[in-house]
């Protein structure tokens, strides 16, 4: 949920209404602006935001106002000329319809890397790095998402093992070794099966790698290193989850492809040589495809 939908319908004192009526209503405009100073124009107290802060499920006001920023930045930066729930109508032509996928596509990537950082890549990368295997747990499509980065990391000597059967995650979860980290892909955050298995690998203290959307939820409390997704579609009303899987492959290709580059020499000669050797056989006669 966003923290602005957290904000409009948390429970909170009468005191404290006043005080996020206030950051609402000014929204970015707090960038600059210290805890003294809305406190004094909002008529309250620091203790008043901090006490807001915490029932948010922040450390303080500091992390708050960083997260709500980053909030406000990407919904004022969203592109919304296509409906990512909607992107073609009945009315719209073939080359339409081409068209919209492709550009919503284009700016679900942008979106997602926009959403990253160097150092949320790194902190990622150095679990993975650490990590014996790769545990990865998802429900529905996007155990599917999971394969091509299987593979993969394969292709490099890197063990990837996807949980498929949801009556298993659990025990799955309950065996995974601290020498080994997990990967869980959620949209909403919310999924109650990828809770327990999140809370079952805390307590096995298997690192945990979140692929989410922006905003608060419970996998987040679980997560060592949390990646953010596009964000553009509703949970049901929508006619594919166009924007949501292209975000979540693009972030896999980029853990793949920063793990790949740890040892570039060696991986890039492990993958020509295994396949001069198993492929020998394959040919084409496309002057684009030749070595």
């Amino acid at each position: 949920m966003l923290i602005q939908e957290r904000m409009k319908h948390g429970s909170f004192t009468a005191s404290e209404r006043t005080v996020i009526e206030y950051i609402l209503e000014k929204k970015e405009a707090i960038t600059h602006m210290t805890i003294e100073e809305i406190a004094t124009e909002s008529f309250s107290s620091k203790s008043t935001l901090v006490r807001i802060s915490k029932k948010l499920h922040y450390s303080g006001w500091a992390e708050l106002k960083r997260e709500f920023l980053k909030e406000i930045d990407y919904l004022n930066a969203s592109n919304i000329l296509i409906d990512a729930n909607t992107p073609f109508t009945t009315k719209d032509s073939l080359m339409t319809i081409a068209n919209n996928i492709a550009t919503l596509e284009k700016d679900s990537i942008s979106e997602t890397l926009s959403l990253l950082s160097h150092d949320q890549l790194r902190e990622t990368l150095t679990i993975i790095e650490k990590s014996s295997k790769i545990h990865i747990f998802a429900v529905s499509s996007n155990l599917l998402l999971a394969n091509r980065f299987q593979h993969q990391m394969k292709r490099i000597r890197k063990d990837v093992i996807i949980h498929k059967l949801q009556n298993e995650i659990l025990f799955d979860a309950y065996l995974a070794t601290p020498n080994s980290c997990a990967i869980i892909i959620s949209y909403t955050g919310e999924t109650a099966q990828l809770i327990d298995v999140s809370k079952q690998l805390q307590r096995n203290k298997v690192p945990i790698i979140l692929i989410t959307s922006i905003g608060s939820n419970t996998l987040i409390n679980y997560s060592n290193s949390v990646l953010r997704i596009a964000t553009k579609e509703k949970m049901f009303s929508k006619i594919s989850n166009y924007s949501t899987d292209v975000s979540i492959e693009y972030l896999l290709d980029v853990l793949y492809s920063c793990f790949f580059n740890l040892n570039f020499e060696e991986n890039l000669n492990l993958k020509i040589d295994a396949s001069k050797y198993i492929e020998k056989d394959h040919f084409s006669n496309n002057t684009l495809l030749k070595e």
